[in-house]
C-alpha cells in the first residue's frame, strides 16, 4: 500500500483546486456568452415598443461586449434615435454627428444630416426664447440640401426651413414690440429693419411694417413712415384702414 505523505496531500489538494477552478471557468465561459442578434432583437423590439431607454441599453451592450461591433452604422444610429425618440435632442445630435464623423458616405448619412437639423428645431419652445436652435436648424437644413440633394429629405428639410425663419422673423417682431413698448424707438426700428431686409413675405412682414411705421413717426421720420406704411397698404388690403388712420396724422409733405 502507498501511503501519501502529508506534503504530496497537500500538493494533491493544491492541484485539485486548480484543476476545478480551470472547469469551474470553462463552465462560466459557456454559460456568460454573449449573443449580440438576440440583444439587437430585444433592442428592436423595445423600440417598437417606444421604450428607448431600454433599447438604448441593449445597444450600448452590444458596443461594450462586442467590440468589434463599436463603431457600426446601424448600432450608432439607433442609440442616436433613442435620444431623439426620449426627445434629449442634445445628447441625439451629438450621437448623429458621430455617426456622420465616422460613416460620412453611410447610406443613411442624409438621414443623420436631416435629423441633427430636426434636433435643433425641436429646441427652440416659445416666442419668447432664445432663437438660436432655429438659427442652427436653417444652417443643418440648408447643409443637407448642400450635401445631400435629391435626398428624400429633400421637401421636408425644405419646409422647416421656411417655418424656421418665420419663427425667427416672429421672435425679431416680438422684441422690436418690447422695445416699442419701452418708447425705445430707435432699438424697434433696427429690429424691424432686420426682419424686412432678411425675411420678406413672412408672417410677420405685416406687423413689422406697421410698427416700423409707427416707429418712425415718433422718431420724426415722416418721409420713412409714409413709405412703409404706404407699402403696408399695398400689399396687405386688410391692413389698409389701420395704414391710412397713421398716414393721417402725419405733416403733410
Amino acid at each position: 500500500m502507498c501511503i501519501l505523505s502529508a506534503d504530496n496531500r497537500h500538493f494533491m489538494k493544491k492541484i485539485l483546486f486548480l484543476f476545478l477552478l480551470a472547469a469551474l471557468a470553462g463552465c462560466a465561459a459557456k454559460t456568460e456568452s454573449f449573443d449580440a442578434v438576440a440583444k439587437f432583437q430585444e433592442g428592436e423590439d423595445a423600440m417598437r415598443k417606444e421604450s428607448y431607454e431600454k433599447a438604448r441599453k441593449a445597444y450600448q451592450e452590444i458596443q461594450e461586449k462586442a467590440p468589434d461591433r463599436s463603431y457600426d452604422p446601424v448600432l450608432m444610429l439607433r442609440i442616436a434615435d433613442t435620444y431623439f425618440g426620449d426627445e434629449k435632442y442634445e445628447e441625439a445630435l451629438v450621437e448623429y454627428q458621430n455617426f456622420l464623423n465616422y460613416h460620412p458616405v453611410n447610406k443613411d448619412a442624409a438621414y443623420a444630416q436631416f435629423q441633427i437639423g430636426m434636433c435643433a428645431f425641436n429646441q427652440f419652445t416659445t416666442i419668447d426664447r432664445d432663437p438660436e436652435p432655429l438659427h442652427a436648424s436653417v444652417k443643418e437644413f440648408e447643409g443637407l440640401l448642400t450635401k445631400f440633394p435629391r435626398s428624400p429629405y429633400e421637401a421636408q428639410a425644405k419646409r422647416h426651413i421656411a417655418v424656421s425663419k418665420d419663427r425667427i422673423s416672429e421672435y425679431e417682431l416680438y422684441v422690436a414690440r418690447f422695445y416699442h413698448k419701452k418708447e425705445s424707438e430707435k432699438a424697434a426700428v433696427s429690429r424691424c429693419e432686420y426682419v424686412l431686409k432678411n425675411y420678406p413675405d413672412s408672417s410677420a412682414e405685416k406687423d413689422t411694417l406697421f410698427l416700423i411705421g409707427k416707429s418712425y413717426a415718433e422718431l420724426g421720420e415722416n418721409d420713412l413712415a409714409r413709405t412703409s406704411l404706404e407699402t403696408l397698404a399695398a400689399k396687405y388690403p386688410a391692413m389698409t384702414g389701420a395704414a391710412e388712420s397713421l398716414l393721417r396724422k402725419l405733416p403733410a409733405k
